[in-house]
């Protein structure tokens, strides 16, 4: 069994920590954080070691009663693989000390493509994962398109069109506040060029805006296929490619009706790492198919990390069994009828 770490505890670090802990193969030894907080809590009551990266902070875990195992460098020794879950820049910093320890490490999309040279999404370059220390995963919005276009592979995508509404904040950082108004991205967007270092030849052109919302960001996609399908095929496809969800209505016709389905069905958070389609929105006109995606930012990216991690642990795994596995631990929908791998859900 690998020992596994994570750095940060926030959003995306509480999620990969929940999970790791569910997959058979992987031992979660412990999370590195800064400072003390309420999240830190609620993991030390899970039974999660904790180790503080910033030793002039330790004082703070004192006062608030919530033992440490050690610093980061304590951490390190015992970690095959760390998961780094820091802030936008702060995992470049620690190359050097990850190096320096042998670990292997994971990022996560708010890191910049040339941190490591490879960006990683499981449908899209699954068997082009390379033999090297350190790997990128995309970012979610990257994501959700690497897994809209690996489904539509087959019909042939000439031109993908996406615009993306995106929200200004997670909800755990709302206090940072929340726009009155529309910030929009000039230009070509980060996500489509994020979304070709993964599938190389996508032909994409990606526009984005920020609104004042945090329940999930929306993508509108206009794609233009080789080989259209008609709508009824289209759906029946999407609703069969893993972590894809066709919304006829269910759960929900906006985003909030639908992170509330996702918490009344008795998802930890209300967590939703599917991509969830909502079957109206398909249009389909000659070649050309339009349809609207919802993302939950928060927790999308999850299974793919964990892919990753068991990428790395076993380079032959073949991806048949990787999502097979990953998708059962962490009990995803399984196809088109909603249902659950496991009553229970987790994550």
């Amino acid at each position: 069994m690998r020992k596994v770490s994570v750095i940060g505890y926030g959003t995306i670090g509480k999620r990969i920590a929940d999970a790791i802990r569910l997959v058979d193969d992987i031992d979660l030894i412990g999370i590195g954080v800064r400072t003390a907080n309420a999240s830190i809590m609620r993991a030390y009551l899970k039974n999660i070691d904790i180790y503080c990266t910033d030793d002039s902070r330790r004082q703070g875990f004192v006062q608030t009663s919530i033992p440490l195992r050690g610093n980061l460098h304590d951490l390190l020794s015992k970690s095959d693989i760390v998961v780094d879950c820091t802030q936008a820049g702060y995992g470049k910093t620690r190359l050097s000390l990850y190096k320096k320890y042998g670990v292997k490490a994971i990022f996560q999309g708010g890191e910049k493509h040339d941190t490591t040279n490879f960006t990683y999404s499981t449908f899209g370059n699954f068997h082009e994962f390379p033999d090297q220390d350190f790997i990128r995963v995309g970012s979610c919005n990257t994501t959700g398109i690497v897994r809209l276009a690996s489904a539509l592979k087959e019909y042939g995508i000439e031109f993908m069109d996406t615009s993306i509404v995106r929200c200004t904040t997670d909800p755990d950082k709302a206090n940072k506040g929340i726009l009155n108004g529309v910030k929009p991205t000039f230009g070509v967007s980060h996500h489509g060029p994020d979304a070709q270092q993964v599938i190389s030849d996508l032909s994409i052109y990606t526009q984005a805006v920020a609104v004042p919302m945090y329940n999930g960001h929306l993508q509108m996609h206009s794609i233009t296929l080789n080989d259209a399908p008609d709508k009824s095929e289209l759906a029946h496809k999407l609703s069969n490619f893993p972590r894809i969800v066709i919304n006829d209505g269910e759960f929900g016709k906006d985003s909030n009706q639908i992170a509330n389905t996702m918490d009344h069905l008795g998802r930890l958070r209300g967590d939703r790492p599917e991509i969830m389609i909502w079957e109206d929105s398909i249009d389909i006109r000659d070649n050309k198919i339009h349809l609207i995606s919802s993302i939950d930012m928060q927790s999308i990216t999850i299974p793919e990390t964990i892919d990753c991690i068991k990428k790395i642990i076993n380079p032959t795994l073949d991806i048949e069994q990787c999502v097979s596995e990953t998708d059962e631990s962490l009990s995803l929908f399984v196809n088109k009828n909603y249902k659950f791998l496991k009553k229970e859900s987790v994550i």
